[in-house]
């Protein structure tokens, strides 16, 4: 599955379980399953992701077709988005779950006369979007949930989420709201992490991944299957246009933040300083160092290269 040019792991699944073990617990990690986290975490991992994963303000996997790590992988979900917009004619465009304004903020100059709204759940998440945005005239943005759309917000001709419907925990009552929010005629983009069908066939170490992932990015409900948001948004009266697997595109990024890691785990220094960094945002550590294992499998050095995990995209379309 890896493509030929992706860097190498720095480590074995087995080496990577046993440095989570000894620095952090795996148990310890897991106890946060089914935990409600979110806020604390992203409240205390702003600076990791600006600081590791992107200058910018990104929250999301880079996509990299080629199979090399390159920082504009961070723009292919938004290079899709965009095409949607062209493709609707889009007048109104609404992100759900929009951080820190990455992706409306590239989206926005580019479309003068599309109207953006950036929705986030963060006070502090909103806070800084506007301050980024202070230049753009076609771009706000609110603070409020996906689970609650401000009739104000209806009427959108393309709604998107980049990695963060994971964390829904009622795909009926979401999806309805999504389609109740979106013009007839409209388009829907999700792209997130979703557990396969088959994950429970997974072997236990690469299972074990994955759940250490899901929860060091405060999904501690687990990924959904993405056949359950497919049955959620037709029974919300969408139609599902297509699904596709991006799996392979999101190695190279994986293990580029794989390798990153390494460091962490493999240095004293590092190590002397988790006591005094908060600790979820200490934890990114984790889902770094595992990442590549829950979509790839524990290796082709192993034998066994069953993920349990895969990138995807989702689009569906509002029935005139």
């Amino acid at each position: 599955m890896p493509h030929a040019r992706t860097t190498p792991f720095a480590m074995s699944l087995t080496e990577a379980l046993g440095h989570v073990e000894r620095v952090f617990g795996i148990d310890q990690i897991l106890a946060d399953e089914g935990q409600d986290i979110l806020k604390p975490y992203y409240l205390q991992s702003e600076p990791g992701y600006k600081r590791v994963h992107s200058e910018k303000g990104c929250m999301h996997m880079a996509l990299n077709p080629d199979g090399v790590y390159a920082t504009d992988g961070y723009f292919t979900q938004i290079r899709n988005v965009a095409y949607q917009i062209r493709q609707v004619q889009a007048a109104r465009v609404l992100e759900l779950g929009s951080g820190m304004g990455f992706n409306t903020l590239a989206l926005a100059p580019d479309h003068p006369d599309v109207q953006f709204t950036g929705l986030d759940l963060m006070a502090h998440h909103v806070k800084a979007a506007r301050k980024d945005a202070g230049h753009v005239p076609n771009l706000r943005f609110l603070q409020g949930s996906y689970f609650d759309i401000s009739p104000d917000l209806h009427n959108a001709d393309v709604i998107f989420a980049l990695e963060t419907l994971c964390y829904a925990n009622d795909l009926d009552a979401v999806a309805r709201q999504i389609a109740a929010a979106m013009a007839p005629g409209g388009r829907f983009v999700m792209y997130d992490g979703f557990r396969r069908a088959d994950f429970v066939t997974a072997p236990e170490d690469v299972q074990t991944a994955a759940r250490l992932f899901e929860v060091t990015t405060a999904v501690t409900g687990g990924f959904h299957m993405i056949e359950a948001w497919e049955a959620a948004l037709a029974r919300a009266g969408l139609v599902v246009l297509h699904s596709d697997d991006l799996s392979d595109q999101s190695i190279a990024g994986l293990r580029y933040l794989h390798n990153r890691a390494a460091r962490f785990f493999h240095s004293w220094k590092y190590r002397l300083l988790r006591p005094f960094l908060p600790k979820y945002l200490i934890r990114n550590a984790v889902a770094a160092l595992v990442g590549p294992y829950m979509i790839e499998g524990a290796g082709p050095n192993s034998g066994d290269t069953m993920g349990a995990i895969t990138y995807s995209v989702l689009v569906a379309e509002k029935p005139r």
